[in-house]
């Protein structure tokens, strides 16, 4: 196990998942990348500059989250961290497949609207199309 992909939004329960992959890193010397995906808003209720400034501050906290765990993970030689914006599941599974990932792994609740009450949105699509193995942490 090569390369490990790592799915964080900054829930609960995506720590947890940052956690074990970590683990799972150490024994199997593999190289760890994180990403964090910004999701798009299609709230036609919101005026343009209201999306923007949400994006932006969605973006910020992406930013401040993945420095907090590269400091954390500094111990690894090889971590790498990824913020995108679009849909969470497409572009998990997206860069899954760019960096050859042999592992992903994801919370099974995420914190952004119904995801949080559902298995179904985010872990359950990377679950049905991941080309590797995947480990959802509860």
């Amino acid at each position: 196990m090569k390369k490990i992909l790592i799915a964080h939004d900054g829930s609960k329960s995506s720590e947890k998942a940052l956690k074990k992959a970590f683990e799972i890193a150490e024994k199997f010397g593999s190289s760890v990348t994180v990403i964090s995906v910004v999701p798009e808003l299609y709230l036609t209720e919101l005026m343009e500059v209201d999306r923007i400034r949400i994006l932006e501050t969605l973006t910020d906290e992406a930013k401040k989250t993945m420095d907090r765990i590269k400091a954390k993970t500094s111990g690894f030689k090889t971590v790498r961290t990824i913020i995108k914006q679009g849909n969470p599941a497409e572009e998990v599974l997206e860069t899954a497949k760019k960096i050859k990932a042999d592992l992903i792994v994801t919370g099974s609740h995420g914190r952004h609207g119904a995801q949080r009450f559902l298995l179904g949105s985010v872990s359950s699509k990377i679950v049905d199309h991941a080309l590797c193995a995947v480990l959802v942490v509860k």
